[in-house]
């Protein structure tokens, strides 16, 4: 909230609201808007004279995920470096074979290495245990 009173109002034509530019680079901007629930935040494209705002993605009081659009729409951040959930569950379940099968011989360092991507995807993904449970169910519902 600190950040949205400090933050200039977003002028473009045809934008009703008070909208504040909270982070604005490589022709995508991110603003915020007071709204009854708390804020409701908008990624936008600036149109090709900087004077209005296109294709909005609207992020109700989500501020994390209208920072991650941000990144990935203004060329911040390559969206291949980013994973989707399912992607992290994935990845986890595949750490997690690897760590308790005979098949693989890891040393200490891979084996700590492993632990700590299981980890940054348990921060990642607070439901993790029951999607995890919930994909292991479905495997076995299918064969």
């Amino acid at each position: 909230m600190t950040a949205m009173e400090a933050a200039p109002q977003l002028k473009a034509s045809g934008l009703d609201g008070d909208y504040r530019i909270l982070a604005d680079f490589g022709g995508t901007v991110l603003a915020g808007t007071p709204s009854k629930y708390g804020v409701q935040f908008v990624t936008w494209d600036w149109d090709y004279d900087r004077t209005g705002v296109v294709h909005g993605h609207y992020f109700m009081e989500n501020y994390d995920a209208a920072k991650q659009d941000f990144a990935t729409r203004s060329g911040l951040i390559p969206k291949e470096q980013l994973f989707t959930t399912e992607q992290m569950i994935e990845i986890y379940r595949c750490c997690a074979d690897s760590m308790d099968s005979d098949f693989f011989e890891l040393t200490e360092a891979q084996e700590d290495l492993i632990c700590s991507i299981q980890q940054q995807i348990e921060i990642c993904v607070p439901d993790l245990d029951e999607r995890v449970r919930r994909q292991e169910k479905a495997l076995e519902h299918s064969s």
